[in-house]
């Protein structure tokens, strides 16, 4: 009997937290990211009392940062069996593309703007490490390139145009979609390099004496 009560008591606990990150998740949607989360409305639209909130997450910042880890999560999974079944320029233009549906990378822009210093940039990192590691026995990438800097790149380039993606298609008088495919064009040719050799690093030229 006892044991039965704890797995009810865990289901109704796993169903609320649910209830709240699909919530507040919808809410932000709705709202943006930086209109603030309105902890009432999370509450109501879970149908649940605000004080679960608290006792669930503890504060607004882990609800939202237990709401974007759990989002991210869900659909990256999804992603995963494709990401296996194709090469490195495929996956990393699939990749570019779909994305942006989860807004992944303003939600975590939103915590760091808040002040967390815990925010984990690049979630994830190591599978996607093993990822390009496989991609170099592949030959889709040289074995000179640096994989973790190259991680970063590509993390750099996806989660800064995520972010700004309808406003750098204001600025350039484009429609979002079409700029999407511009710029995966642009992406496109950077990745195919990089199954040649890297280029030598260029040295700074030594002063004369006249300079």
């Amino acid at each position: 009997m006892a044991t039965r009560l704890r797995t009810k008591t865990k289901q109704n606990r796993a169903e609320t937290e649910r209830r709240l990150i699909e919530s507040a998740l919808d809410l932000i949607r709705r709202n943006g990211v930086l209109a603030g989360l309105n902890l009432r409305q999370v509450a109501d639209g879970a149908g649940v009392n605000r004080g679960n909130i608290y006792h669930y997450f503890g504060s607004r910042r882990e609800l939202v940062r237990t709401a974007i880890a759990r989002r991210f999560e869900r659909v990256i999974d999804s992603l995963l069996d494709g990401r296996r079944r194709t090469r490195f320029v495929e996956r990393r233009l699939r990749t570019f593309r779909v994305a942006d549906s989860i807004q992944d990378s303003q939600f975590r822009a939103l915590l760091v703007i808040d002040g967390d210093e815990t925010v984990d940039p690049m979630p994830r990192f190591e599978d996607a490490l093993n990822a390009l590691q496989q991609d170099v026995k592949e030959g889709d990438i040289h074995e000179g390139h640096d994989l973790e800097a190259l991680q970063v790149a590509l993390s750099a380039l996806s989660r800064g145009y995520r972010i700004f993606r309808k406003p750098f298609a204001t600025r350039v008088k484009a429609k979002a979609d079409d700029l999407d495919e511009r710029v995966a064009r642009i992406l496109l040719t950077w990745l195919e390099v990089m199954a040649e050799p890297p280029a030598p690093q260029r040295r700074n030229p030594q002063p004369t004496r006249d300079q």
